[in-house]
């Protein structure tokens, strides 16, 4: 499997659990989402992964690699990319500039740098129409969009993505989800996502888990819950 969580528990405050017992897998060349009402841990669970958190119990492995509290950078390095909830950029900075900012962690690599921030104009070509001007003048669907491309530029296998379209029109939300799909088709990248929107996150999911209380309570591939789950959650969440 690409990454598997097992019977983690982690949270902010020791003997305060947020996480209690979790274990989800997300399979190679898929995008697996995670959904639940607010509080139930679905960013705990992705901070834990990428090393923000380190759990209590429980272990992560990543290509059979334990990775349990190994730090960000490291993890970044070793394949895999985090997408925040709120905007990863500097508003401030012109979007050319939070480009240069997201080779950061291989910098030192000058090659590996300059032909990442060359695959990202190559991909998101509207970006070179905003390369000189400031990140925050960007609608809130472009700077999503140009969030996904910031995290895609370290070329990872596992893409971690967390609220995707929090905030956003449908219209746009349609872009983002849409534009995650592509990356599993097209692109063969594995793709963990934890979503409030049930209805889209589980219709652009290749596998679905349900958490509850910070601990699993369902989980199945898209067929099973179009088939036998998909009223009932609409029930527990709204």
């Amino acid at each position: 499997m690409q990454l598997e969580v097992r019977g983690v528990a982690a949270g902010y405050q020791r003997d305060i659990d947020i996480l209690r017992g979790v274990t989800v897998v997300a399979r190679p060349g898929q995008l697996t989402t995670i959904i639940g009402a607010n509080g139930v841990g679905k960013s705990t669970l992705l901070k834990t992964i990428i090393g923000q958190l380190r759990p209590y119990t429980g272990r992560i492995t990543y290509k059979d690699r334990d990775i349990t509290g190994i730090a960000t950078r490291d993890l970044v390095n070793a394949g895999i990319a985090y997408v925040a909830q709120r905007h990863a950029m500097f508003k401030d900075m012109t979007v050319a500039e939070n480009i240069e900012m997201a080779t950061w962690a291989f910098r030192r690599d000058r090659k590996r740098a300059k032909a990442a921030i060359e695959r990202v104009y190559d991909r998101a070509t509207y970006l070179k129409d905003f390369a000189s001007r400031r990140a925050g003048l960007m609608s809130g669907g472009q700077q999503r969009l140009m969030q996904l491309e910031l995290a895609l530029m370290s070329d990872p296998d596992l893409i971690l993505v967390d609220e995707p379209t929090v905030g956003l029109d449908p219209k746009r939300a349609q872009t983002i989800y849409a534009h995650l799909r592509s990356l599993v088709r097209d692109e063969g990248r594995t793709i963990l996502m934890v979503d409030q929107n049930v209805i889209a996150g589980v219709d652009v999911a290749d596998y679905i888990y349900v958490l509850e209380l910070g601990a699993n309570k369902l989980e199945g591939t898209k067929a099973k819950f179009d088939a036998e789950y998909r009223e009932t959650i609409a029930e527990w969440l709204f």
